[in-house]
């Protein structure tokens, strides 16, 4: 039982409302969200399996005002300054079951407190996806592909965190050992130009090595996929987000070999998504980013 707050002129409480006066009114919010003048004293949970927003506007909260939010959703939870500022000594991205206080100083300035440190990595779920055939499935900021050529995911990068790991994994192709493939997006739209740079090492399992590269390609290699044998590799982004080169580094399993890739892709644009592609027929495997704490 919650304490009928704020009070006002004439209020009568009862006993029960004041032994109850430690235990906040909650409201839960299953879409991103707006804050009210009527959110003040209160602890606004998210629960959402989608990335939401809680957007913080001006004037609807004075000095020393405080809000609770806490997320129990699967999806992100992003605390986003809308007319008022809001500042962090961590991040504003709440992956499930964090949370914190957002106190005022002033009708146009807040400060978001985390109630504990989030782990050094933190899913992020993608605002949309596009695919050429088969079929794509987000669960839980997981992205299933099940036979689709190429998928895109959507507002995966943003200013909340600098660097990014990407996992793909039980990845198989419908015919032979094509090349799978990433390309940088922005908007809805990949980047295609010849201003990707990487190179390749192998080796193979039977103790032969090689290599390769590009300096003008139209996107980054990762790996050869199979059609019966599952493919692994993880694949770090560095700074997409920054309006300087991108970088990226990748390991794993490729057909029948060890392989790594590394390079950059030379724009200096600020990248909000990607685009696995592959070389011939289809693939189906799984797609799981993970945005990397600033501090």
């Amino acid at each position: 039982m919650a304490t009928p707050f704020p009070f006002g002129s004439g209020n009568v409480l009862t006993a029960a409302q004041l032994n109850a006066i430690t235990t906040l009114p909650v409201s839960t919010k299953t879409a991103s969200y707006v804050l009210t003048v009527a959110d003040l004293g209160t602890r606004v949970v998210m629960n959402s399996a989608s990335a939401t927003t809680i957007t913080v506007n001006t004037s609807i909260f004075g000095a020393s005002d405080k809000v609770e939010i806490l997320n129990i959703g699967t999806g992100v939870c992003t605390v986003t300054a809308g007319t008022c500022t809001v500042g962090t000594t961590g991040s504003l991205a709440l992956a499930q079951n964090g949370g914190g206080t957002l106190t005022f100083i002033s009708a146009s300035a807040s400060v978001f407190t985390a109630s504990a440190s989030l782990s050094g990595l933190t899913l992020v779920t993608p605002t949309s996806t596009a695919n050429t055939g088969g079929t794509v499935t987000v669960t839980g900021g997981k992205v299933n592909v099940a036979g689709s050529s190429s998928v895109s995911l959507n507002g995966v990068f943003t200013s909340t965190f600098q660097n990014y790991m990407v996992l793909l994994d039980t990845f198989q192709s419908s015919s032979g050992t094509p090349a799978v493939t990433l390309r940088l997006r922005v908007a809805g739209t990949d980047t295609t130009s010849g201003t990707y740079t990487f190179g390749q090492v192998y080796g193979l399992f039977t103790g032969s090595t090689g290599g390769g590269g590009s300096t003008s390609a139209t996107s980054f290699a990762i790996f050869a996929a199979n059609t019966t044998q599952n493919q692994s590799t993880t694949l770090q982004i560095f700074a997409p987000q920054a309006a300087t080169r991108t970088t990226y580094s990748s390991m794993g399993l490729a057909h029948d070999a060890l392989s790594m890739h590394a390079g950059f892709q030379s724009d200096s644009t600020q990248f909000d998504g990607f685009t696995i592609i592959i070389a011939s027929g289809n693939y189906s495997g799984n797609i799981t980013v993970y945005g990397y704490q600033k501090s």
